[in-house]
């Protein structure tokens, strides 16, 4: 890695990593045909500072790499066989769109689907642009995974969210993390927390496992999988009956407190401890720490989330009243509330133009997933909108969040045709059989005779792509201009030069939503040449465009943060305060109240005695990002084969040995990993590798790069009435159990297929 400078010349270039969410700034060493030659981070850029993790250093080797798609490719064969036609994007373009025209005019747009992914790429903003000028409510983005639930809560409860909000060094003394790793996660994140505990911060972790940054905790509370919600209601107990919630806030601010307290009171620490495994002590010194140690922060994570069924609900919904009750929302160094992008400043939503989704002429239906969680479908997002539009006059940023369909319906609607026929799937820069969950229901859809076009367009030959109509090449973040905007959940944005001429004819994913646009669209203007022109829409009120804010001397605008904007504003709820029993789940039929129905009180997924344990799987790991870089030969030398922590006791009990493989069943099929002993992590669970497949296994049917093998979301279940409130499917708890077993067969890599040149 060479030490670089912005100021050097032209042949450094600026830009920003996507191999993971962070968007961490980095610069580049271009040779004269503007080929990437060497990298360093860019000291400049606020969110890490010039430092950059494992997978940053990656960048060149990715862009390089010889698996990496280069060029369109038609299916010619039989789906999974393997036998392309390369072909251009001109034709690849005009068929793809005379075949959603073609479905457009027949079963309507809703027949039509994306599913995004984890590149986080223009292709994200521009699926959900796209997909609302075509028409279609039926589209995803990883997004769905990580935080649907919890955004609608909040948003309910006190109409702002406080995701992506952060702790402060030498303003916030508490900081709870609560169902996430950042020390694997988000390293900017984990420098973040290492300074506010320099500066005196003390640090609850709320996890099965003792991770890394549980290590440093104060207090470590070994929850039992999807009993937060109990942990919640335990600790509220706690704060009410030894009065240490803020009282003045929560007569002025809020209402639903008298139900809140009838709740709560039943949530005794010692009964909490039954639930959920924590000592009584121990809850009752976190509730004390984080309602007297203040400012405190309790942050977002995506496992609370991914619980499934009430204990979502009650997890998602408590955390957000010890936000309000602890009297910490919008205090500095506590528990920021958002602020909206400045409509003089960042064009968001206006050029997402969800609106148009809304009163889109040819679109009859709502989402395919708004029968089973109405909150989250067009009658949602309108009660959403109209809620918070005191406060977000033009909706709130995260509204996506508010729309996203739910990833299991849609395969339910291409093999069932319930509630209605979803016949076309587009897949960008994703991979559902292996991120989304209910693995086998996405391959069940994915070679349906009733779906009549799938196309992926992705860096690699994907599981996915491999059983696709169509193949398309995407870009790499340094084969394209780009703006980060965090997907809408920020107040910030970033802008990032196009570093390489990129290789092949990969194209950057706008491109993709574009070309269809222009197509498709009623008003083909509605789509700029280039992705460089939709973001000189972004930038429009800026005063400056995109190439003035990538060549210049700053290429971000981080806004400053601004608290107690309630005091002037109100919360963006119906009635204007914080909502603690939110008016907005009884409008829509879910219990509204804190009422805890996670174990043993929830819908069992599997018989508890014959799946004794629980598999926490989607643990992040430093070196991975989801299903992402196991192209890498670095990453492949610290991270070879899928492991599954498992506590010995509960490995001697089954027969599991340390470093041996090890089966893992549910009643959706089995898969192997090695077993990694972990004393610390509770008996009654497990937690394998999520998303894990070998691009250097056999490719297409039936192996499809050992997508069966070890991908734990290949029997993590997807019935509806396991799903949350709002869709989020039952990623983490499920039951199942483990034995020991052989290492699986790895058939070796076919030859690449050829096509046509």
């Amino acid at each position: 890695m060479a030490k670089l400078n912005f100021a050097d010349g032209s042949d450094v270039r600026r830009t920003f990593c996507t191999l993971c969410p962070q968007h961490c700034g980095m610069l580049f060493h271009v040779d004269g045909e503007g080929h990437p030659q060497a990298f360093d981070g860019d000291r400049e850029n606020p969110v890490a500072n010039g430092k950059l993790c494992i997978k940053g250093t990656t960048a060149i080797e990715i862009h390089q790499h010889d698996d990496r798609l280069n060029f369109p490719l038609k299916r010619v064969g039989k789906r999974g066989e393997g036998k392309w036609e390369r072909i251009s994007w001109e034709q690849a373009m005009d068929e793809i769109a005379e075949k959603l025209r073609e479905l457009r005019e027949k079963d309507g747009p809703e027949s039509v689907a994306t599913l995004g992914g984890t590149h986080k790429t223009p292709g994200d903003w521009a699926s959900w642009r796209w997909a609302a000028d075509f028409g279609t409510p039926n589209f995803v983005s990883q997004g769905r995974n990580c935080g649907v639930s919890e955004y609608i809560a909040e948003i309910s409860v006190y109409g702002w969210d406080t995701v992506y909000q952060s702790y402060y060094p030498g303003k916030t003394k508490c900081i709870v993390i609560w169902g996430s790793n950042p020390a694997e996660s988000s390293p900017p994140s984990f420098e973040r927390l290492r300074q506010c505990q320099a500066a005196g911060a003390k640090l609850i972790v709320v996890d099965p496992r003792r991770t890394k940054t549980a290590q440093r905790a104060d207090l470590h509370l070994p929850v039992r999988p999807r009993t937060d919600g109990a942990l919640a209601l335990g600790m509220i107990h706690v704060m009410i009956r030894d009065g240490i919630y803020d009282k003045e806030f929560v007569e002025q601010w809020c209402t639903g407190f008298d139900e809140v307290e009838a709740e709560a009171a039943k949530w005794t620490p010692e009964r909490t401890e039954e639930i959920t495994g924590v000592p009584a002590d121990d809850v009752v010194t976190a509730a004390h720490m984080y309602a007297t140690l203040g400012p405190a922060r309790l942050s977002f994570g995506v496992a609370a989330t991914q619980l499934g069924e009430g204990a979502s609900r009650s997890a998602v919904l408590g955390r957000s009243i010890l936000r309000a009750i602890s009297g910490n929302l919008d205090r500095p160094g506590g528990e920021p509330l958002g602020n909206p992008y400045d409509p003089d400043t960042f064009s968001w939503l206006p050029n997402i133009n969800f609106e148009k989704l809304v009163d889109h002429p040819l679109r009859t239906r709502e989402s395919v997933n708004a029968h089973e969680n109405p909150i989250t479908s067009i009658t949602g997002y309108q009660a959403f909108r109209d809620a918070t539009a005191k406060v977000y006059p033009q909706g709130h940023t995260g509204t996506a969040y508010v729309l996203f369909a739910s990833q299991p319906a849609i395969y339910r609607a291409v093999t069932r045709q319930d509630p209605y026929p979803v016949k076309a799937i587009l897949v960008q820069c994703g991979e559902p059989l292996l991120s989304m969950g209910a693995g086998r229901d996405a391959y069940e859809a994915f070679t349906s005779d009733n779906l009549e076009l799938l196309v992926t367009m992705d860096m690699w030959m994907t599981p996915t792509a491999q059983l696709s109509d169509y193949v398309l090449p995407a870009a790499d973040f340094m084969e394209r201009a780009d703006l980060s905007a965090h997907w809408g959940i920020g107040n910030f944005f970033v802008v990032g030069q196009q570093v390489s001429t990129p290789l092949g004819e990969r194209r950057n994913d706008y491109d993709l939503w574009a070309e269809l646009g222009r197509r498709l669209s009623d008003d083909p203007g509605y789509w700029p040449e280039t992705v460089e022109g939709m973001f000189d829409r972004f930038l429009e009120p800026s005063g400056k465009s995109y190439r003035e804010w990538a060549d210049g001397e700053v290429n971000h605008r981080f806004i400053k943060p601004v608290f107690y904007k309630y005091r002037e504003r109100g919360f963006a709820t119906p009635s204007g305060k914080v909502e603690l029993v939110p008016s907005l789940f009884e409008r829509f039929g879910i219990e509204a109240r804190p009422v805890y129905t996670g174990p043993p009180y929830s819908i069992p997924d599997a018989p508890e005695e014959e799946y004794p344990l629980q598999m926490i799987p989607g643990s992040r790991v430093r070196e991975l990002t989801a299903s992402n870089l196991r192209q890498s030969a670095r990453l492949r030398r610290i991270h070879p084969e899928p492991l599954c922590d498992v506590h010995p006791d509960t490995a001697a009990k089954y027969g599991v040995a340390d470093g041996e493989w090890m089966i893992i069943e549910r009643p959706e099929g089995a898969i192997r990993q090695r077993a990694r002993f972990d004393e610390s992590l509770r008996r009654d669970t497990v937690n394998p590798d999520g998303y894990w497949w070998n691009p250097d296994e056999r490719q297409y049917e039936p192996h499809l790069s050992g997508v069966w093998v070890s991908n734990a979301n290949a029997i993590t279940p997807g019935a509806p009435e396991l799903s949350s409130f709002a869709g989020d499917q039952p990623l983490r708890g499920a039951r199942c159990r483990i034995r020991a077993g052989d290492a699986p067969e790895a058939p070796a890599r076919d030859a690449p297929v050829s096509v046509p040149v």
